[in-house]
C-alpha cells in the first residue's frame, strides 16, 4: 500500500479520539479496535484534516519534534499506512 505525500488524507468520522488513563487512543467502535497513540502519533492525528497533505504534516512535525528528518518521514508514512489499512483515514 502506497501513501501519497501530496494527498490530503481525512479522518474516518466514525473514529473516536479519547484520552484514556494510560494515554491517548483511537477507537473504532464498529470494528471494536483500539489504537494507542504516542505523542508523535497524536500530533499526526490532530493534523489529519483533509487540508494538510502528508508532506506538510512531516514538515510541521519536524519543527515540533527533535528527530532526524528521514526517520520522521519513515515513521509518519508508516503510521499513515497503518491508519489506511485499519480504515481510520481515507
Amino acid at each position: 500500500m502506497r501513501v501519497e505525500s501530496g494527498y490530503c488524507y481525512k479522518k474516518n468520522e466514525q473514529i473516536i479520539f479519547k484520552e484514556l488513563a494510560d494515554g491517548p487512543a483511537l477507537i473504532d467502535p464498529y470494528r471494536r479496535m483500539l489504537v494507542k497513540l504516542n505523542p508523535t502519533a497524536q500530533a499526526i492525528w490532530q493534523l489529519v484534516d483533509g487540508a494538510h497533505p502528508a508532506a506538510d504534516i512531516i514538515v510541521i512535525l519536524q519543527n515540533e519534534f527533535a528527530v532526524d528528518a528521514r526517520t520522521l518521514e519513515r515513521d509518519v508514512l508508516s503510521f499513515f499506512r497503518d491508519l489506511i489499512k485499519r480504515e481510520m483515514i481515507e
